[in-house]
């Protein structure tokens, strides 16, 4: 075996290593971008849906406190949990739809959120869109161990 290709095999675990990690090092924590002592409710209409993973996003036109039309973008479950708990790609909420949004604001006070329940205003179906709030800290605290 040549010089080059016993240097070439380690390299190329290396790097299909770092690429199936890839994904764990994108995914954050609930703590990290949301603030679970921040609960929001928004109503507005649906500018967008996006079904990827590990993640959907979902936008949103609400008119704001000053009577302003705020962009809002909305994180929920993954596509496959969305089909199990009985929402379909192109169907349950598509762009125009009029829904409620429950969950919880980023901790930078954007108008992006964490959905947790969406309620349709043509049919008043509530479906869960998201999981429920992390601990919030936002790895402000130190981890607790046990003595």
């Amino acid at each position: 075996m040549t010089q080059s290709r016993r240097l070439a095999r380690p390299a190329i675990f290396t790097l299909a290593a770092l690429a199936a990690l890839a994904p764990v090092w994108a995914h954050h924590s609930f703590g990290a971008e949301y603030d679970s002592t921040k609960p929001i409710t928004i109503t507005g209409v649906v500018t967008d849906m996006q079904w990827t993973n590990p993640h959907i996003y979902f936008f949103l036109d609400a008119k704001g406190q000053s009577g302003k039309i705020e962009h809002w973008k909305f994180e929920g479950y993954p596509p496959g949990v969305l089909n199990r708990i009985g929402w379909k790609r192109n169907v349950t909420m598509v762009p125009g739809d009029t829904v409620t949004v429950t969950g919880w604001r980023a901790r930078d006070g954007s108008t992006w959120g964490h959905s947790r329940e969406v309620t349709f205003a043509k049919s008043g179906k509530k479906l869960q869109s998201g999981p429920p709030a992390g601990n919030g800290d936002g790895g402000n605290r130190p981890p607790q161990f046990a003595k």
